[in-house]
Order: structure tokens, then sequence, then C-alpha cells
């Protein structure tokens, strides 16, 4: 162990090197174009090795080696002293300039070659390479705890986001099947408006052919007409009952086609309703698509409702639209 006395040697030694910055000791004004900058990298180096002496544990030294350390301090602090001491009116001012950058090198290389292998060892000795150790074990255990975590999170996120992208699907079908069940239900509403009307001009139209009937009977003949009068009497009246009667019969059809497609859009907003109902009780994809098939079958397939005949003549349109849902189902499965 050193004595409080040399120790402190060490210590004013190094404080005294480091005193001032290097770009003081590289430069100044009055020294006009000369300078040490050449120096620069040397006095770097001596003011590290210096730094850490002041920082380390050094009373721990042996006598030999803290004798060395004086020795070397010394000789790099009189190099330090002779540049802060430089003046241009010397005999020869870059002469001396160069014989003190060689100096310079000189004494941080051998300070370099006298400290190197203390400045690990006190180094550890004074616990920084320990604590940096364990610093950076704690780091690493910290990170790993991080990488759990955010392990576990993105897995939980991905698993909220598989939910919600569900969820999003069920959504936009549902509200896609609410917007077509309104619009089937609208346009039923709307048809059942126009065939109150078209009722209307029927029934208009058979009052008027029966009144009119009824009243040309008693149109009476004359007794002396002859078969010719008589046969253009009696093809007037035909005519004017044939129009009305046409009109009544034409009024009557479109009254029946239009109640055959209110009777088909509400079977179709009901299969709609059937369909959001089962989707939300089915557990699987291949429920909600079998109840998809079907509803599509329900929906497209014409059924008779009573008011047209030969309404089942699309039947093979019918089959095609089942045909490319079937597909769409089979390459939603297998995606």
């Amino acid at each position: 162990m050193l004595t409080t006395e040399k120790k402190q040697q060490i210590l004013d030694f190094a404080a005294g090197i480091v005193a001032e910055p290097i770009n003081k000791l590289v430069s100044n004004p009055n020294w006009g174009t000369i300078n040490f900058e050449a120096a620069r990298g040397d006095l770097e180096l001596l003011f590290s090795l210096c730094s850490h002496i002041k920082q380390l544990p050094i009373e721990i030294l042996p006598d030999a080696t803290a004798n060395t350390f004086i020795t070397s301090l010394t000789q790099a602090g009189k190099t330090v002293e002779s540049i802060r001491n430089f003046n241009i009116e010397n005999g020869n001012p870059t002469g001396t300039r160069d014989q003190i950058i060689g100096q310079v090198k000189t004494h941080a290389e051998h300070l370099l070659t006298t400290t190197q292998g203390w400045i690990p060892f006190l180094a550890y000795q004074k616990g920084d390479v320990q604590k940096n150790i364990d610093s950076l074990n704690k780091a690493i255990l910290d990170a790993n705890k991080i990488l759990e975590s955010s392990k576990a999170e993105v897995k939980t996120k991905s698993d909220e986001i598989s939910t919600i992208v569900t969820a999003a699907r069920e959504a936009s079908a549902s509200a896609g099947v609410g917007v077509f069940t309104s619009d089937f239900d609208g346009e039923a509403t709307t048809l059942g408006k126009e065939a109150e009307k078209w009722l209307k001009y029927t029934l208009w139209f058979a009052i008027t052919t029966l009144v009119v009937a009824y009243f040309s009977i008693y149109i009476p003949i004359d007794k002396d007409a002859t078969n010719a009068q008589i046969f253009q009497h009696m093809t007037s009246k035909l005519v004017v009952l044939l129009v009305l009667l046409t009109a009544t019969v034409w009024c009557g059809r479109i009254y029946k086609a239009l109640k055959h497609q209110i009777t088909v859009n509400r079977h179709r907003a009901n299969s709609l309703k059937t369909f959001q109902a089962f989707v939300k009780a089915a557990s699987d994809d291949a429920t909600r698509n079998a109840v998809l098939l079907e509803t599509t079958r329900s929906i497209f397939t014409n059924s008779p409702s009573g008011y047209l005949e030969g309404s089942d003549s699309a039947s093979d349109t019918n089959t095609k639209v089942l045909e490319i849902v079937k597909g769409a189902s089979h390459v939603q499965r297998a995606g």
C-alpha cells in the first residue's frame, strides 16, 4: 500500500498535466502560424491516461510501480509545461516546437507502457468492471423479460385482431343482409301502393263494362231497320264492350303481376331475416355455408305465388345462381 504522501504526489502530477484543455495547448494567438496540432493525438493519449490514474485506487500499487508512475508523470508534466511556456521570440521557435512535439510523443508512449498493465487491474479492483458486468447481465435479463412480454402481447394482439376481423366480417355480412332486407321490404311496399291503384282501375273498368252492357240492352232498334243497320248497331255495342272488357282484363293482369312481385319481395325479405337468425346461431363455417346456400335457393328460386301461371320458368337461371354461390363457398372454405 502506498503512503498518503506518495499517492497525493501521483495525483498532483496527473492533475497538473490535465490542468488546461488540449485546445489551449495546441494553439495560442501569440504564436502566430506556429502551433502544436501535430501533438494533439499524443496529448489526447496522455490526458486519457492521467484521467484514469486520477479515478483509480492507486493506493494499492507497489512502491516500485508507484515510483515508475511518478517518474513517467514527471517527465510528461515537464513536457506539457514547456508547451505552456513556449515563446516564438526564442532563437528557433519552429525547431523548438518540433523538439517539444517529439518529447510529447515519447513521454506519452512511455506513460502508456508504464500504466497499461495496471489500469485494467486497478479498474477491476475499483469494482467498475464487475459493476459493468452486473449491469450488463441485468440488462440482458430485462431484455429477455421484455422480449417474452412482447411475444405474449403480440400473440394476444394477434388473437384480438383475428377476433376483430371475424367480427367485422360478420358485422359487414349482417349489415349487408340488413340493407338487402330493407330493400326488398321497401320494394314490396312501393309495389303495394301501385297494386292498389291498378286494383281501382280494374274495378272501375269492370263496373263501367257492366253498366254499358246493362244499358245497351235498352237501346232500341228501329223496326224498319235493315239487316245491315242491325249488324252495324250490334257491332258498335260489341266493340265498346270488347274494349272495356279488354281494359278490365289488362288492368287485372297488371294488378296480379304487381301482387306477385310483392309476394316474392316479401318472401325474400323474410328469407334474409331467417338467414341472419341462423348465421348468429351457427357455430362453424360449414353451417354458415349451408345456411347461405339454402337462403340463396329460397331467394332466387321462383316459388309459385298463386297470382301468375308459369312462375317457375326461370329455373335454369336460378340453378346457375346456386352453382355460383356454391363455388364461392368452396373457394372461401379452401382459403
